[in-house]
């Protein structure tokens, strides 16, 4: 309660924090929390931050690295936006994304231009069109080296292709330190690989298969299969049973290009001794599907495990793809995962697992053993175990297993959680194992409890926005450096989940304009985490990267709870907020209020003209909108005025931008003279 001169100015901090929170009553909701996002993040170190945005990929350089130089110049001819310079002295080139007067800005500069010299355009064959007075060179405004990146970038971004082929992008994953990504054909009759490179997206070859009957010298990758006139080099041998000791290894190669063949039923040679049981056959992938990977160790290095639902699960090292022949008789596993050593596939209810390191080997006596869940299995995930054990999650639509043990002798699947499964694609660990069921986001830790993990629902306060997208879920992922689990779907939608210690910090929704259908995760040769995702036009896209959704504006809003200052019937006059940012580049965005619950019974209410009509609501007495520009201080206070009268206020951030960096507003000042007591 508060009872202070009505002349006397108090402040209250509100601190941005707890995310988006649909259904807790204002008055039981702390100030701070908000009731509208979009494209707002919760910082791990608390606020609200402007999400990055994304670009398109294929290998070639990023557009978010993008850089500018600039000139300033006697132009005695014609200079334009596009244009390649050439120094005359220097022989430098460059494309100029901005003229301004005698102002000229480029990228992609070959070589240092020169005071002095004279420039030509497109080459050293084209007409003088200036003469070089100074370098460098700019304008006044806190967003000329914003907007000047922003045009750098558009010139990179247009030299990036989406992958070949019709459909939308099958699948992505990042392995040693290398994009990969599967689309179909342009006749959707099969998927193919793309490795992105530095001179973009590069089909990878289709190898070969060959099967032996008999084999009593191992063949080795990288070493050669030779048969007459035919010959191959050996990628992969797949020993599906028996031995090469024992001189009756079965089983068949995965071989590259064959010259002088083809190969034919009989004895072959090379770097190892087999029989083989007929011709190569070529290696292809079924079109459509949906695509999930695994990265482990099964045999003795990394390797990349993949289904899709349609067809057989394969191998892939970044060059070979290598079927895995289980013996179902319908052969189409829908989940993958490697653990314990060992390659398991999910058909239907049933986990399945090959060899001990034998991961083409699906034999009883070789190691691979078989548990049924109580329904169709949407998931597996490995999980941390005790110092006796391992342990991994065999989720189903409506409930949860964990499967026990390190080897086939000891595999256990034991009912975990009867009530809480997870949606397929949205298993991620973080620490705790995180999955989207038709409860919402429900997180799996380890606990004293019997079980050793315990489960808890995350999304309770937002279950509308959930509930409306629970069946159109299609990828998830982690971001480590945030601490962030996130969901996407096919509307464009996200959320991202903000978590420390195992505790949810708050839930920031987000909105794409291009629908995320796959996703991957990684981390580049230099240590750094990165994320892309494909989506329903053939384009690859990094996340967490530039200022803009792939050159697009990026629209961003938040509005929090009502703050009453501890004094819910009490009128205050509102007088200034002081806003604390942070942030290392240029940042803007706009500010207005809500006043006494946005009321428009007692009074009218107007809307400001820049006001766009989403984000207008009514606001009780006078308001103010306000729009400054943020210039980069690292932090710092920016003062807002209101003028306005109400017993709460609530605070609305907005903003829409394609070269605005990520921000964070920490904390927002509130001061207001406390007035009557409201009467009705």
């Amino acid at each position: 309660m508060l009872n202070l001169p009505a002349t006397t100015s108090v402040d209250q901090i509100v601190k941005l924090a707890g995310g988006l929170d649909l259904l807790t009553p204002t008055l039981s909701l702390k100030d701070g929390y908000a009731r509208e996002m979009r494209n707002f993040e919760c910082s791990i170190t608390g606020g609200y931050s402007r999400i990055a945005g994304y670009e398109r990929h294929d290998g070639r350089p990023n557009p978010s690295d993008a850089t500018f130089l600039s000139i300033t110049c006697n132009i005695t001819g014609s200079i334009v936006v596009g244009d390649t310079l050439y120094g005359v002295t220097s022989t430098a080139t460059a494309k100029v994304i901005y003229v301004n007067g005698s102002l000229v800005v480029y990228t992609k500069a070959v070589g240092a231009f020169e005071v002095g010299e004279s420039v030509k355009t497109p080459d050293a064959a084209g007409a003088v069109q200036a003469t070089i007075t100074a370098l460098g060179g700019g304008e006044d405004g806190a967003d000329f080296d914003a907007r000047m990146l922003a045009l750098a970038a558009d010139v990179y971004r247009a030299d990036i292709a989406a992958i070949p082929g019709s459909g939308r992008v099958r699948g992505v994953v990042y392995f040693g330190g290398v994009l990969y990504g599967f689309r179909d054909n342009a006749l959707a009759t099969a998927k193919r690989i793309y490795k992105a490179t530095s001179s973009g997206w590069t089909l990878l070859a289709s190898p070969n298969l060959l099967t032996f009957n008999t084999g009593s010298n191992d063949y080795v990758a990288g070493g050669t299969v030779t048969q007459g006139g035919a010959s191959a080099v050996v990628k992969r041998v797949c020993l599906v049973s028996g031995s090469w000791t024992g001189g009756d290894a079965a089983g068949y190669l995965i071989i590259g290009a064959v010259t002088g063949g083809p190969f034919a039923a009989g004895a072959a040679a090379g770097s190892g001794v087999a029989t083989l049981a007929g011709a190569e056959t070529a290696v292809t992938l079924p079109a459509g599907g949906v695509m999930e990977f695994d990265i482990g160790t099964v045999d003795a290095k990394p390797l990349v495990y993949f289904v899709d639902g349609i067809g057989r699960a394969f191998e892939f090292d970044g060059d070979y793809i290598a079927p895995i022949i289980t013996g179902n008789a319908v052969d189409v596993p829908t989940h993958v995962m490697v653990h314990a050593n060992h390659l398991h596939l999910s058909f239907g209810n049933s986990r399945q697992n090959g060899g001990v390191g034998t991961p083409f080997d699906w034999r009883a006596i070789s190691g691979a053993s078989e548990n049924l869940a109580d329904g169709t299995i949407t998931g597996m995930k490995r999980l941390a175990g005790d110092q006796s054990t391992g342990v991994a999650a065999i989720t189903y639509d409506t409930g949860t297993h964990l499967l026990y043990g390190l080897t086939e002798a000891n595999f256990r699947l034991g009912t975990f959680e009867d009530s809480a499964g997870a949606k397929p694609g949205t298993l991620q660990r973080l620490g705790q194992l995180y999955a989207l069921d038709d409860r919402g986001v429900v997180a799996t830790r380890a606990a004293q409890e019997f079980g050793n993990f315990a489960s808890n629902t995350l999304t309770l306060n937002i279950r509308p926005w959930i509930q409306a997208r629970r069946n159109l879920v299609t990828a998830s992922l982690v971001n480590r450096e945030k601490n962030q689990y996130r969901l996407f779907f096919s509307d464009g939608a996200g959320l991202y989940i903000t978590l420390a210690n195992g505790k949810m910090l708050g839930c920031g929704p987000v909105q794409f304009p291009e629908p995320v259908w796959c996703s991957c995760t990684g981390e580049t040769p230099d240590g750094a985490e990165t994320a892309f995702f494909g989506s329903d036009d053939g384009w690859v896209y990094r996340l967490d990267a530039g200022t803009s959704f792939d050159g697009g504006e990026i629209d961003y809003e938040f509005f929090t709870v009502y703050s009453n200052q501890g004094a819910p019937r009490t009128n205050k006059r509102f007088r200034r907020a002081t806003f604390e940012i942070q942030s290392d580049f240029y940042a803007t965005f706009r500010t207005t209020f809500d006043l006494a619950y946005g009321s428009t019974e007692r009074v009218q209410q107007t809307n400001p003209n820049t006001v766009q009509a989403a984000l207008s609501s009514g606001h009780w007495d006078e308001f103010t909108w306000d729009a400054f520009t943020y210039d980069g201080r690292t932090l710092a206070p920016e003062v807002v005025d209101i003028e306005g009268s109400g017993e709460n206020i609530g605070i609305r951030v907005a903003g829409s931008s394609a070269i605005c960096q990520p921000f964070t507003i920490n904390s927002v000042i509130l001061t207001f003279s406390p007035r009557r007591r409201k009467r009705s």
